[in-house]
């Protein structure tokens, strides 16, 4: 048997293998960018959301029928969601400031602000980008997902070190109330009746909110 009939089908073996091990590198290295782009869009939303509560705050604060409102929190928590470093941060922060959001409705009727006009521009922001977060959410876990489970199943695992492979945590921060759950508290037909421009989903919030809180407040 001469050296070369051992030799070539060693090289074809080492050079497959070769690239096999860099597309597999290639495609993790995909992965975390496409689960990268998700979370920036997750992010831009977050921040838009943001603003959109800040200003739906100041007008609270502006307005003498809320001027005492208790807003120091959601404003602390509004501040904290901002500066929240990491995917793990801001979900705890989100989480922080949706429970900010239930004291304030729990001290103040929600009802009222929907009729503010200040406000309601603010709340009709908030509406939008809460209708587009959940989908947006959900296509972050799913890429941050597929990346995890490449990372850790063979043969992707042989170059997941040398690719600099770090399992992405997930966003899951504790939202407030579907929207369907807040129409089903709510009265919509009285509430068309009041306002026809206060009918969307966060709005339905504010005024499901103030109806959950007075009907807590019925069972002590």
């Amino acid at each position: 048997m001469s050296i070369m009939s051992v030799l070539v089908p060693f090289v074809v073996l080492a050079t497959g293998f070769t690239v096999i091990m860099i597309l597999l590198f290639r495609n993790l290295q995909r992965l975390d960018e496409e689960a990268g782009e998700a979370w920036s869009r997750v992010q831009e939303q977050r921040m838009e959301r943001l603003d959109a509560s800040r200003r739906l705050i100041d007008a609270l604060s502006a307005s003498a029928e809320f001027g005492d409102a208790p807003t120091d929190d959601v404003r602390r928590a509004l501040d904290a969601c901002r500066n929240a470093d990491g995917i793990e941060a801001a979900a705890a922060a989100d989480s922080a400031l949706a429970d900010a959001w239930r004291a304030l409705s729990a001290a103040t009727d929600m009802r009222r602000a929907t009729a503010l006009e200040r406000a309601h521009e603010a709340i009709e922001r908030l509406g939008e980008i809460d209708s587009r977060l959940p989908l947006l959410e959900r296509l972050y876990n799913n890429a941050a997902t597929t990346y995890n489970n490449a990372g850790v199943t063979f043969p992707t695992l042989l170059v997941a070190k040398r690719a600099g492979y770090a399992a992405r945590p997930l966003y899951r921060p504790l939202h407030l109330r579907g929207a369907s759950d807040q129409a089903s508290a709510a009265d919509a037909e009285s509430l068309a009746d009041k306002s026809p421009r206060i009918m969307n989903a966060y709005m339905l919030w504010a005024v499901g909110m103030s109806d959950a809180t007075l009907e807590e407040a019925d069972t002590h």
